[in-house]
């Protein structure tokens, strides 16, 4: 069984999908709480750009929900794909980077979790690479263009997750480095795929 069959199946049968989805709505509500406090001190017109891995959980969420309901949306499935791939990948830089913070006595067992969770957000993004389709080069500039702007905002504009690093402009560097590495993924798989 090829690595992208078996990933699949978590996706296709019913009872598995019904999983993912619960659990991927229990960890997006989760996600929000977790950001609630970073919330309440960004100007609401930022909000959207703030909490980062729950909102891509949601959206992974949201492809599942049409997946069940037979509908699907290509360009919709990428841009998740590559979302959950680069957020997940950054918070495990992240968590490790610091590792002597994050991973102190009083909060390793709280951040071992979120580790965890992360490695799940990876998991989910390979459950869409079956079923992916070449979005056409207009659609990858597209994306390309939309995750430069979301790092932009992040480590320009200042709306990234709280960090407790001196260096965001590492983080930042490794983000921008991400976004290239897993949009360029995209282009990988496609000729995986076809």
């Amino acid at each position: 069984m090829e690595f992208k069959d078996f990933f699949h199946r978590f996706k296709a049968e019913p009872i598995t999908r019904y999983l993912l989805l619960l659990s991927s709505i229990i960890g997006t509500g989760f996600g929000f709480y977790y950001y609630e406090w970073q919330l309440r001190i960004t100007p609401v017109y930022y909000w959207p750009l703030v909490p980062d891995s729950p909102s891509f959980t949601l959206m992974y969420v949201l492809v599942l929900a049409a997946y069940s309901m037979g509908r699907r949306s290509n360009l919709f499935d990428t841009f998740t794909f590559i979302g959950l791939n680069k957020v997940g990948i950054w918070s495990l830089f992240v968590l490790l980077y610091d590792f002597d913070y994050y991973f102190s006595p009083q909060t390793w067992k709280f951040r071992s979790v979120l580790f965890l969770l992360h490695i799940g957000m990876i998991l989910c993004a390979f459950t869409l690479l079956k079923d992916m389709k070449w979005p056409g080069i207009g659609r990858m500039g597209l994306l390309l263009a939309v995750f430069v702007v979301l790092d932009f905002f992040d480590y320009i504009v200042g709306t990234h997750p709280y960090l407790h690093t001196p260096n965001v402009d590492v983080v930042g560097w490794v983000a921008l480095a991400l976004t290239l590495g897993c949009w360029g993924m995209v282009w990988v798989v496609r000729n995986k795929i076809d």
